[in-house]
Order: C-alpha cells, then sequence, then structure tokens
C-alpha cells in the first residue's frame, strides 16, 4: 500500500500537471485558430503562446524540483509534437494560404513523419537505458518552429485587425507577402526537422553501437 501511494504521488506532480494542461490546450487552440471570429483567433494564438511557456517550464522544475519521472519523459514530447503538428496543420488548412496549400500540406507532412519517428525512437532508445540528450540542432529546430507558428498566427491576426481598423492597414504589409514568408519559414522549419532527425538517427545508432545493441 505504501509503496503504491509513494508511486500515486511520485506521478502526481507539478511538471506533468503542466504538461497535462498542455494536452487540453490542443483542442482549444485548433479550434480558435480556425475560427472565423477575429477575436477568437487572437485568444488561440495567446493560448499557444501559454503552451509553449508550459512546454519550457515543466521541463526546467522537474529537473529543479526533482521530479523527473517516466510519465514526464514520455508525455511531455508527445505534448509538444502533438501541439505544433496540430497547428502547423491548421495553418495549412487556412484559407489565407489556399494558393500553396500543398506545398504547406508536403511540408508538414514531411515534418509529421519526421517528428512522429523520432519520438518513437526517443522512448525506445530510452527504454533501453540509452540516455538520449537534445542536440543543438534539435534545439534550433524546435525554436524554428514555434517562431514561425507564432510569427504565423501573429501576421493572421494582423490581418484581421487591419480589415477591422482601417488606421492599421497601412503597417499591413499585404498578403502576397505574408504568404511568401509564412512559406519560406516553413521550409527552413522542415529543413532543420529533417537534418535533426538524421544527426538524431546517426547519433543514436552510434550509442547503440558503443553499448553493444545494435549487430
Amino acid at each position: 500500500m505504501a509503496d503504491s501511494r509513494e508511486k500515486k504521488l511520485t506521478w502526481l506532480n507539478i511538471p506533468n500537471l503542466l504538461t497535462g494542461f498542455r494536452f487540453l490546450l490542443i483542442p482549444a487552440i485548433i479550434a480558435l485558430v480556425l475560427s472565423a471570429n477575429s477575436d477568437w483567433q487572437i485568444l488561440g494564438t495567446l493560448l499557444f503562446i501559454l503552451a509553449a511557456l508550459t512546454d519550457h517550464l515543466d521541463g526546467r522544475l522537474a529537473r529543479r524540483l526533482r521530479q523527473v519521472t517516466a510519465f514526464g519523459n514520455f508525455a511531455d514530447p508527445l505534448a509538444d509534437k502533438l501541439l505544433t503538428l496540430s497547428v502547423f496543420i491548421a495553418i495549412a488548412l487556412r484559407s489565407e494560404f489556399a494558393s500553396i496549400a500543398t506545398y504547406l500540406a508536403l511540408w508538414v507532412a514531411i515534418i509529421a513523419v519526421r517528428e512522429i519517428s523520432i519520438t518513437v525512437l526517443r522512448i525506445w532508445a530510452i527504454s533501453q537505458g540509452t540516455s538520449v540528450a537534445t542536440s543543438i540542432w534539435g534545439k534550433a529546430k524546435t525554436t524554428a518552429q514555434l517562431v514561425t507558428i507564432i510569427t504565423t498566427l501573429a501576421l493572421l491576426n494582423f490581418r484581421q485587425i487591419s480589415h477591422q481598423i482601417p488606421e492599421s492597414a497601412a503597417y499591413y504589409p499585404g498578403d502576397p507577402a505574408v504568404i511568401i514568408a509564412v512559406h519560406v519559414l516553413i521550409i527552413i522549419c522542415m529543413l532543420l526537422t529533417v537534418i535533426s532527425g538524421v544527426l538524431y538517427l546517426m547519433d543514436t545508432r552510434f550509442d547503440l553501437r558503443r553499448t553493444g545493441r545494435v549487430s
């Protein structure tokens, strides 16, 4: 009984609650981003920023409070990937990007394949007792994804505001410029995602060879 209670208390901690909160935010963010109402869209952007902050915070808290758990190691990256991929898909579905929707769908599909594959591999590597560290390329990929999503959502919000407040329209760069900028940003994300994935596969295979787990 005591062991069961101890395991429950170990699992139920602040970092894991933040991770769970991020899971709950995902459907709300997607619904708001795809909403036709500009106010809801702005709220969706703010909630995405909040979710991104919890992703940074829960990892720091887990290490500082010494509350790193198996559940957190599994759920935290999963919530992160689900959040970013869901918003990328929502962006690709926005009518403002209809002219490049096919390209966006392709880039997002490549990102999704990489993210899902590497997440599965990370979970397997951890189960094999192999330490998994985030490389500088992985951090660059994550940063690029967050910057791209926040910038894109902010531009879409600004577009809506420029329609409602004529005085602000002079500062809006225009739909063609926004489409090009977003397309370039997502291509950069895709390239960084693929590069970081390939490098991760190479590093992980080397580690497993060194420990004798891969023939």
